[in-house]
């Protein structure tokens, strides 16, 4: 039997009171443009060459925010789009406060799928000589417009061997506190709206890695991308379509979880 919702907040958000907690040096609040590099990209990381985010800057921009704007790019089965990310052993709880608009800086995204969010990815040993299909695997929560654009929604996605299953939720905002946990083989994807939090998907997933990459995702304009194969779209800047988001990210905290043992597996 499942833990009840307000249970699992109550003990996943005790870690937020921990006085000592190992994972707290990987927190940002977004408070000095000098952080940025503590930040890893996965363009990079794999060795793509090709950076899909237009603008990307910390307390330049926006004062205390990180600010993304993509270029036309997205996550969807083989399609690799934006990651910025830090690596992280073990179970975690990954929180942020995330606004997600149109370019113009108000208003839900005129563009289909174009949302902001948390996202948790398995590693891959890659670069683009030996990259493959089949080989994505991650969950992630955002928000902003999905298939009904200009409507703000929630987008949740759960990607196995590059398969990818989305939900969406209609009852979007333009800006929440979102969080990500991993606990054991259980990833539980929670939002906090107008101050009442939720448990918005679980999902098993044995399949990962002990270290994760886990970070800011933001991804724009679906419709252009399906027309382009993956590889090219993963390894090539996009200009043109109709990008249309910017995501201001207010802090993104890290913290281990703790559920006693006993409740790891009702979760």
């Amino acid at each position: 039997m499942r833990i009840t919702t307000a249970v699992l907040i109550s003990l996943l958000a005790t870690s937020a009171a921990a006085a000592s907690d190992d994972l707290t040096p990987l927190s940002d609040e977004f408070n000095d443009a000098s952080t940025l590099s503590q930040w890893r990209q996965v363009y990079l990381v794999e060795g793509w060459n090709a950076n899909q985010l237009e603008l990307q800057d910390i307390n330049t921009t926006r004062s205390g925010r990180m600010v993304m704007m993509p270029f036309t790019s997205t996550w969807f089965n083989d399609y690799r789009g934006v990651l910025t990310f830090k690596e992280v052993q073990g179970d975690f709880v990954v929180t942020a406060d995330v606004e997600a608009t149109r370019r113009s800086g108000s208003g839900a995204p005129s563009s289909a799928f174009s949302l902001a969010g948390l996202m948790v990815r398995a590693p891959r040993q890659i670069t683009p000589a030996t990259w493959h299909l089949g080989g994505e695997n991650y969950v992630f929560l955002s928000l902003g417009a999905a298939n009904l654009p200009p409507t703000f929604q929630f987008e949740v996605k759960t990607t196995v061997n590059s398969v990818s299953t989305l939900t969406i939720d209609n009852n979007g905002v333009s800006r929440a506190i979102i969080q990500v946990a991993r606990i054991g083989p259980y990833v539980i994807a929670l939002k906090n709206v107008a101050g009442v939090w939720s448990v918005h998907r679980r999902y098993y997933r044995p399949d990962f890695p002990s270290i994760m990459q886990v970070g800011m995702t933001t991804y724009t304009d679906y419709p252009t991308c399906s027309g382009i194969a993956p590889f090219v779209h993963n390894s090539t800047v996009i200009h043109g379509g109709n990008p249309d988001i910017i995501a201001a990210y207010d802090y993104v905290r890290f913290q281990r979880p703790h559920v006693p043992a006993s409740l790891v597996t009702s979760i």
